[in-house]
């Protein structure tokens, strides 16, 4: 445990290193988030929104602002991930991963690891930005003080699980800048950030079931929005730790063919 601890420790502070040496860095993690939760909030202002609106079926006009905040939130976290997971070809092309995949270390630890360092460093400003936020829109319906750090778990444990699964996916490819295209802006668009899930045709609710972040922020709004007890949400916590349980196994499986894969093909390092 001890050196599994130690392992997780240098790869945030590795990751703090490469990834955020600057403050210039630190801002725009703030001002792109922002940037973007106002701009999908406007972009609703020339529609019709009243309870006459298609969309007041699934979600009323005045908790929008909740709505995307709570969905900007669930993708910034889940964003960061696909970020560092692309990121993995500068392991390669540093030599890093060569190192790590002929030592004893221990894989899964090294992949959770890099998503945890890339989590907390990725969101904590626009994660104070949200709680700043929350005190300024309506709609906000708590059953208990639990619900925000419930919220708060769930998205953290969703996302790091869904992190480790994007590692070993871009370890079969020295080049997986097409999974970032493929992967981010689907789940942007698909996940219900900024339109429910509910309200998609059905091939597009087939996608969004693809991804995690649909169920996790099912729950988070269901903790914020609607005021659900633990009873009632047992259903879908269950469908989030079974989605998580096939995402933490296929990454356990996955990790042994990848690394199977580069040491046949020789692709430890991008020449």
């Amino acid at each position: 445990m001890k050196q599994l601890g130690s392992l997780l420790l240098a790869e945030i502070i590795k990751e703090h290193r490469h990834s955020f040496h600057s403050k210039m860095i630190y801002f725009s993690l703030l001002v792109w988030p922002v940037i973007n939760f106002v701009t999908a909030y406007y972009s609703f202002a020339p529609f019709r929104m009243g309870a006459d609106s298609p969309l007041a079926r699934f979600i009323s006009y005045e908790q929008l602002p909740l709505f995307l905040l709570t969905g900007y939130l669930g993708y910034i976290f889940y964003w960061c991930l696909v970020q560092s997971s692309w990121q993995m070809s500068f392991e390669r092309q540093a030599g890093t991963m060569e190192m790590i995949f002929i030592s004893p270390v221990n894989r899964l630890a090294f992949l959770y690891g890099r998503s945890l360092s890339s989590l907390i460093e990725g969101v904590w400003l626009f994660f104070c930005f949200a709680l700043l936020a929350l005190y300024f829109v309506d709609g906000i319906q708590l059953s208990g003080w639990w619900a925000p750090p419930l919220a708060f778990l769930i998205l953290l444990v969703s996302a790091i699980v869904w992190g480790g699964f994007l590692c070993v996916l871009f370890l079969f490819s020295r080049d997986s800048s097409f999974l970032y295209t493929v992967l981010d802006e689907p789940m942007l668009i698909f996940s219900g950030v900024r339109l429910p899930p509910m309200a998609f045709p059905v091939w597009a609710k087939v996608i969004s079931f693809c991804f995690p972040l649909t169920y996790a922020l099912q729950l988070i709004r269901e903790l914020l929005m609607e005021g659900a007890s633990l009873q009632t949400m047992l259903p879908s916590m269950g469908l989030l730790a079974a989605v998580l349980l096939v995402l933490v196994t296929a990454t356990f499986v996955l990790l042994k063919q990848a690394e199977k894969h580069m040491k046949k093909t020789g692709n430890m390092v991008m020449y």
